[in-house]
């Protein structure tokens, strides 16, 4: 689906992650590099079951894949999250063949989609060229486009609910709020991620 909101009727980057954090706020969140993380530490702060993924650009996918079937299992998890951006998405999309061949039932990818590259300048994405739902649901994922707060809050809640595969796109705005800058060690933030899902597995079994 390449239709979206009127620019001034979308939803702001901000505003979409502090619904998917509160859907899931205690579910293992992938969170793709740049703005994403930034606003995402300003709207709701710093989270244990958040895995903060740094110029990785094109992976936050494929490692939420990987996170869903090695979690295939775990009554401690329910569901897997990635927040993905449209660029990074476009940079990896082959990854949608191999999750409608693997078909994780926990996997949730949400793609904020504002369409430009916003931490390089604001270069354009071929995102509007693209049909993300569409390509989805070809490769075998249930898919929506959720337009605005109570669509993306209701499709959250669905995607909860019911097992996916599941992408779910969302238009966005292209604002960037002043947001403090964010650089840690990719090691150490794997450990602290992966302690808490050892204690969120450890819990649910």
């Amino acid at each position: 689906m390449r239709g979206s909101a009127p620019p001034s009727a979308r939803l702001q980057r901000p505003d979409a992650l502090r619904l998917i954090a509160r859907a899931f706020p205690d579910q293992p969140v992938v969170l793709t590099l740049g703005g994403t993380i930034r606003e995402m530490l300003a709207v709701v702060g710093r989270r244990p079951n958040h895995l903060y993924i740094l110029d990785s650009m094109g992976l936050p996918v494929p490692i939420g894949l990987g996170l869903a079937v090695g979690l295939a299992d775990e009554p401690g998890v329910e569901r897997v999250v990635v927040v993905e951006g449209d660029g990074s998405l476009l940079m990896g999309f082959s990854v949608l063949t191999t999750i409608g061949l693997l078909q994780p039932k926990k996997l949730v990818v949400v793609v904020l989609d504002n369409g430009v590259y916003l931490a390089t300048g604001g270069q354009p994405t071929a995102a509007p060229a693209t049909d993300f739902v569409g390509a989805a649901r070809a490769c075998g994922l249930r898919a929506e486009q959720a337009d605005d707060a109570a669509a993306l809050e209701a499709a959250l809640g669905r995607a909860g609910h019911d097992d996916g595969p599941w992408l779910l796109r969302v238009p966005v705005g292209t604002e960037a709020p002043p947001t403090a800058f964010f650089l840690e060690d990719p090691v150490v933030l794997r450990a602290e991620f992966d302690r808490w899902l050892a204690s969120r597995r450890a819990g649910g079994a």
